[in-house]
């Protein structure tokens, strides 16, 4: 613990550097994201990334990482793997900040500290009520304990980039406000705690989850009147597909990894033709976590809350045939270069299914213009990220 604590005060005190706290760092974003940030630092800039998983996480996420920052053979970046409950008040949370600002809380030299809040759970559960109620306390209680920090370290600049969704933009069918799009001004005003529906008890958990930290970053701020305030972006991703990262060199065996989402079960499933191939509203993973990064490092926030939050998304949605169809050439690319192959005679497609409250094909979200102009981001075809997604599941062994 001193060695961690001297080296992060080395990597702190340097000019242009950052530090990041990422909790849910194993999940599918959360492993990207941390990917996004090693590779994304800033010229000789000297980086800290802290990486929150749950306990039992803590040992395979050190080896994971360890072992990419040997690839890089980097000395100027710090990656640490710290123990994490979302349900715990903000404690380990606490115990994060506390290893970050260790000997940087000097006026002049201080460090800009971005956490990124992605953990949430997502899923049925026995529960779905107390789930969307467990998510909403979690992002309270991050926003309460960056209040708690700053009070006794003043000279912190902190920075909160919330893990939201399209499902804090829309509920299911919900119309837009303009009658033709979403926007980043709609809210989910339609979902509600239902223990007999646990997607509308998500969708609910990740509109009030964003609502409430807003609510409470304004609070504290207005509080205190604070000159360097607690700064909050939220963004919006629909659903996220894409390859995940490259394996370390030294993990020859894909499942050591440890990496597992909703999407890669998904993929799987529609390429052995478990469920059809379905018409989804997405985003590339490897999009989704460089609009985290930009967001963490933007120089100047938009005034209003409202424009500090930002849908990750395709404008609108691919048809569910040409999505399989992009599928079989990723899957024709990998068998190429790899002996594993998967036998594709069983896949079919949702031809039944026609978009919602807004039909596919056409425009769904606005968003490509404010991703590009404020974070330098521009979202890459649909067809690229299910063609590059399934190639790279079948060469790495996840799919076989």
């Amino acid at each position: 613990m001193i060695l961690l604590f001297l080296l992060l005060s080395a990597l702190a005190s340097s000019a242009n550097a950052y530090i990041s706290i990422i909790t849910g760092a194993n999940g599918f974003v959360g492993r990207q994201v941390v990917y996004s940030l090693l590779q994304q630092r800033n010229g000789d800039s000297k980086d800290a990334v802290i990486c929150l998983v749950r306990p039992d996480k803590v040992p395979r996420e050190e080896t994971y990482w360890n072992d990419h920052v040997m690839d890089q053979d980097d000395d100027n970046v710090c990656v640490k793997v710290l123990p994490y409950d979302m349900l715990d008040g903000g404690e380990t949370l606490n115990d994060a900040l506390k290893t970050a600002i260790t000997n940087v809380d000097h006026p002049s030299e201080s460090c800009p500290i971005c956490i990124y809040h992605i953990a949430s759970v997502f899923g049925p559960t026995a529960d779905p009520i107390q789930t969307a109620n467990d998510n909403v306390q979690s992002a309270e209680d991050v926003v309460r304990t960056l209040d708690k920090f700053y009070q006794s370290h003043p000279n912190a600049k902190l920075r909160l980039v919330l893990t939201s969704s399209m499902a804090a933009v829309r509920a299911t069918d919900q119309k837009p406000l303009n009658g033709k799009f979403y926007t980043h001004r709609d809210w989910n005003t339609l979902s509600k705690l239902n223990g007999e529906n646990w997607g509308s008890c998500y969708q609910y958990s990740k509109a009030e989850s964003e609502r409430r930290a807003f609510e409470l970053v304004k609070e504290c701020n207005e509080k205190y009147a604070r000159e360097n305030q607690i700064e909050m972006v939220a963004l919006c991703p629909s659903f996220v597909f894409g390859p995940p990262p490259p394996m370390p060199s030294k993990m020859t065996d894909a499942t050591k990894n440890g990496s597992s989402s909703f999407s890669l079960a998904l993929i799987n499933q529609w390429l052995r033709g478990d469920s059809p191939v379905q018409s989804r509203l997405c985003l590339d993973v490897r999009d989704c976590a460089d609009a985290h990064v930009a967001a963490g490092r933007m120089n100047k926030l938009p005034d209003d809350d409202v424009d500090r939050r930002y849908i990750l998304s395709a404008e609108e949605r691919l048809s569910s045939k040409a999505t399989a169809k992009a599928l079989m050439r990723g899957v024709e690319r990998a068998t190429k270069d790899s002996l594993r192959t998967i036998d594709l005679s069983k896949m079919t497609c949702d031809t039944q299914f026609t978009g919602g409250a807004i039909p596919i094909g056409q425009q769904e979200v606005e968003a490509a213009e404010r991703l590009k102009r404020d974070l330098g981001v521009v979202c890459r075809p649909v067809e690229e990220t299910m063609q590059d997604m399934a190639e790279a599941l079948l060469l790495g062994g996840v799919l076989e």
